[in-house]
């Protein structure tokens, strides 16, 4: 035992030589992309925006393009891979691979059903529900429709197991309860606190994981199921350790913090996603983040907001297995690079103020929930605080 907090002493943040890496691939990409202006006709966001509420095709786009809207790339090709990066990951660790990665869904053996989860809450918000007929209006440029995908009903395939009553009763009650209150958030109180758009999004996530899993427990089906669980041979303390301290176990966590939204937590997915939404930039600068033109700058804040996270709270990870280093990559950085503009300066300050304040939020938030509530509810929670937070200080700080 005095072993173990001797290390736990010793390794109280992460690796140098990882920050500098991971901060400088964010910075590559940053620079590489931005010389890179190319506008075509290919998925235009303004026209699958003008074809989604009745063109089945475009639908089903918008459909697909939603699986990255909590990375802000909303993009075609980032959605295809951080898809096929997960059903890569869960192969590989199906098969035990020493090439699988971080364990995806937390070595909960449910990527699959997480996966379903997503698949049909997202069906039934965009086919059934037809949630995206608002477009037809021609009042809104963005509808709340991706939030099932991040939200409660993946969370209640990890918090009851494999089972098609929990799969059929998350994701219909996810998918119909998300994008009314969004909604009702982003027109009623956004406007009022004049903070980014995303604070609705987050904090529908926290209302609808309270109030989805009050209702989960009070339904006699909803039992817990135990996943199967996988026979591998645990690593010993020191082992484990060691790689962590590693500049490339750095690199890979910061990876894999891009898929924590989807709750995949994996390095393959997180790459895929960032190779795919590069190429969605490259295809057409109008595809990806709502035709913003800001993929390069979003990309260097969440590399900066997970990097700085990973660095200082290195500690937690060894003491905990895993902590919400995610939560400036989809949150903070992204939003405030859309409110106050693609700059390099705007990208590093929203990145290091969230990569400091995000996590330990999110912990003290998580720690508050009561037994029966998924972790994620504290997570989203932190995001959209520490949103609010981090837009305030730089909107007063006078270089911005």
């Amino acid at each position: 035992m005095e072993d173990v907090k001797a290390k736990n002493k010793k390794y109280g943040t992460g690796s140098v030589a990882g920050l500098i890496i991971s901060v400088g691939i964010g910075l590559l990409i940053y620079f590489v992309l931005s010389n890179i202006n190319v506008v075509s006709n290919w998925l235009d966001y303004n026209t699958i925006v003008a074809n989604a509420g009745h063109n089945l095709l475009y639908k089903f786009i918008w459909y697909i393009m939603n699986f990255t809207e909590a990375q802000f790339y909303a993009g075609f090709f980032a959605s295809l891979g951080v898809i096929i990066g997960g059903f890569i990951a869960w192969r590989l660790d199906v098969k035990n691979s020493k090439y699988r990665g971080f364990d995806v869904s937390y070595g909960s053996n449910l990527w699959p059903w997480v996966l379903g989860a997503q698949l049909l809450s997202l069906f039934v918000a965009i086919f059934v529900l037809n949630y995206t007929r608002f477009f037809d209006s021609g009042e809104y440029t963005w509808l709340p429709t991706f939030i099932t995908v991040v939200g409660i009903p993946p969370a209640i395939m990890l918090l009851y197991g494999p089972s098609w009553k929990a799969l059929f009763t998350g994701s219909i009650l996810g998918g119909a309860m998300g994008f009314p209150v969004a909604m009702w958030i982003s027109k009623y109180i956004i406007p009022v606190l004049d903070v980014p758009g995303v604070v609705s999004n987050v904090f529908t996530m926290a209302i609808t994981g309270v109030l989805v899993c009050a209702i989960c427990k009070a339904l006699p089906w909803m039992k817990k199921v135990p996943a199967k669980p996988r026979n591998r041979k645990e690593k010993s303390q020191e082992e484990t350790l060691k790689e962590m301290e590693k500049p490339l176990w750095f690199v890979r966590r910061v990876l894999a913090d891009f898929s924590e939204a989807q709750f995949y937590g994996n390095e393959i997915a997180g790459l895929l996603i960032i190779l795919g939404a590069s190429l969605d930039w490259i295809l057409n600068v109008n595809h990806g983040v709502y035709g913003a033109g800001a993929i390069p700058a979003i990309i260097l804040s969440q590399f900066i907001g997970s990097s700085v996270g990973v660095f200082l709270y290195f500690n937690k990870y060894v003491e905990k297995g895993w902590y919400g280093t995610y939560v400036p990559v989809v949150s903070v950085g992204p939003a405030c690079v859309l409110m106050f503009g693609s700059s390099v300066g705007v990208a590093v300050t929203a990145g290091i103020l969230g990569g400091i304040i995000g996590p330990a939020l999110a912990e003290y938030f998580c720690d508050k929930l009561p037994e029966g509530y998924h972790p994620t509810i504290g997570n989203v929670t932190s995001m959209g605080v520490t949103t609010i937070i981090v837009s305030v200080v730089i909107k007063v700080l006078p270089w911005f």
